[in-house]
C-alpha cells in the first residue's frame, strides 16, 4: 500500500472514529438531560383547595383593586368601579390615568398616581391631595395603618411614611438594599407590621410602624414554597386571620404563607389561573378568593 493510501486509510478510521464518539456522547447527554415532562406532570397533578365559582369583567384593563365591607374597589382605566363581592356594579366616579394602587380606609378612597396620592369620599367626591417627596419618585404601591400611609417608590428604592392627612413623616430603607424590577413593589400590613416586597432579592421584608426593619422569609426556586423567577413575588395580600397571600408571575400561582414566613400552601397554579406569564392580583374575603387579570375578576371559593 502506497504511503499516499495509508495516509487517506487512517484518515478515514480517524473520522470514523470520532463519529462514533461524537453519536455515543449526545445519546449520553440526551439521556441525561433534565426531563421537562416531569415537571409538567407534577403541576398537572396538583389540586386546588379552590374552586372557580364566578367571574365578570369590566370595560378597560383593572390597574388595581381593594375589598372594604364586602365591596371591590376596582382601578381599572380613567375610572373607579364598586361592586358587591357578588359582582354586582353599585357605582362609579372618574379617576385620572396611571392609577398605580387603590385603598379604602376610614370610609375613604385614596388612589396612588406616579408622583403623589389623592382621596376621595366615599361618593367620589375629592377630598384631598398631596405630591411625592421628590418631582424623580415613582410610586408602586401603599398601605394604610391607623393614620399612617406607607407607599413603595421605585426610583428611589425606598418606602415614604406619611400621615393620612398628607404630611411626610421619613423615608425607611431596607437593611440589604431594595432591589425592584419592573415595579414589583408591593406593600401591605397585617395590624402593626408592615410587609414589604424586595422582588429582586425573592423576599418579603417586615417593619415596625416606627420603620424598624424586624425580618424577612423568602427563598429563590420554583418549588412551591419559594419564589421563581426575577422579581418575585409581584403581589401581597392578607386573608382576615393574617395569612399572607403571594402572588406571582412568570409562571403564574398564588400561595399563602404564615405571618412568620412558613409556607402553608399552594393555592392556585398557572392552569387554575388562566395561564399567560403576568401575576393576578388576589384578595381573600371570608371563604373567598377575588382574582384580577386583564380585565376580569373572578371568584374562587375554598
Amino acid at each position: 500500500m502506497s504511503k499516499i493510501s495509508k495516509t487517506t486509510f487512517n484518515l478515514a478510521i480517524f473520522f470514523v472514529v470520532i463519529g462514533f464518539v461524537w453519536y455515543m456522547a449526545a445519546h449520553i447527554n440526551n439521556d441525561a438531560s433534565p426531563n421537562y415532562g416531569t415537571s409538567e406532570r407534577s403541576e398537572d397533578s396538583f389540586v386546588s383547595p379552590y374552586k372557580r365559582i364566578a367571574s365578570f369583567t369590566l370595560p378597560e384593563e383593572i390597574n388595581r383593586f381593594d375589598i372594604q365591607d364586602n365591596k371591590l374597589y376596582i382601578s381599572a382605566g380613567r375610572k373607579v368601579y364598586i361592586f358587591d363581592t357578588e359582582g354586582k356594579q353599585s357605582g362609579s366616579f372618574p379617576a385620572e390615568k396611571d392609577v398605580r394602587d387603590i385603598r379604602v380606609s376610614n370610609n375613604e378612597i385614596y388612589l396612588l398616581y406616579p408622583t403623589r396620592i389623592a382621596v376621595y369620599s366615599m361618593r367620589g367626591e375629592p377630598v384631598r391631595q398631596w405630591e411625592a417627596c421628590s418631582n424623580l419618585s415613582d410610586y408602586c404601591s401603599f398601605t394604610i395603618v391607623g393614620d399612617a400611609v406607607f407607599v413603595t417608590d421605585a426610583a428611589n428604592k425606598i418606602i415614604c411614611k406619611y400621615t393620612t392627612e398628607g404630611y411626610f413623616e421619613k423615608f425607611i430603607k431596607s437593611p440589604v438594599g431594595f432591589i425592584i424590577p419592573s415595579y414589583s413593589f408591593d406593600i401591605d400590613s397585617w395590624n402593626d407590621t408592615v410587609y414589604c416586597v424586595n422582588s429582586g432579592r425573592h423576599l418579603v421584608e417586615t417593619y415596625t410602624l416606627d420603620g424598624v426593619f424586624t425580618g424577612a422569609f423568602g427563598s429563590p426556586g420554583s418549588e412551591a414554597g419559594s419564589f421563581a423567577g426575577c422579581c418575585n413575588p409581584a403581589y401581597i395580600s392578607f386573608a382576615s386571620d393574617g395569612t399572607l397571600i403571594a402572588s406571582e408571575k412568570g409562571i403564574p400561582r398564588i400561595s399563602s404563607f404564615g405571618r412568620n414566613g412558613k409556607f402553608l400552601s399552594l393555592l392556585l397554579d398557572s392552569k387554575a389561573l388562566g395561564g399567560g406569564s403576568r401575576a393576578y392580583q388576589a384578595k381573600p374575603s371570608n371563604d373567598r378568593l377575588f382574582v384580577a387579570g386583564k380585565n376580569r375578576i373572578t371568584t374562587f371559593r375554598n
